[in-house]
């Protein structure tokens, strides 16, 4: 399944989750926000400074989390794709012209083989 058609635009639906998205926004601005409070406080003893590297790290690795969240219908798309069983597929290839034709041409090879 791909996601640009035609026309070259993305489905409706395999746009970014909205919530996931605002979210990931939030967490970067407020976790670099902190991270910045942190590193400027440092007056020479280093504890605002391990405060600040944790708070980077944290902030980092929530924002990727969520930025991968947000966008798991590009990154996966095969899970999005609907009535993708197994049993759809079988009752294709069960009434595809191809079967249709092969079940035809054994007609034909048993009535000549009768004759």
């Amino acid at each position: 399944m791909s996601i640009a058609p035609k026309g070259k635009v993305p489905h409706f639906t395999m746009r970014p989750n909205p919530a996931a998205s605002v979210m990931c926004i939030l967490v970067f601005v407020s976790g670099t926000l902190l991270t910045l409070s942190f590193f400027s406080q440092e007056d020479g003893t280093g504890s605002y400074q391990q405060k600040g590297t944790i708070s980077a790290i944290i902030t980092l690795l929530l924002t990727l989390f969520l930025l991968l969240s947000a966008t798991a219908r590009y990154w996966f798309t095969h899970l999005w794709k609907k009535n993708a069983t197994h049993s759809r597929h079988h009752q294709h290839t069960e009434n595809h012209p191809v079967e249709k034709e092969k079940a035809f041409r054994q007609q034909l090879h048993q009535r000549r083989n009768r004759s």
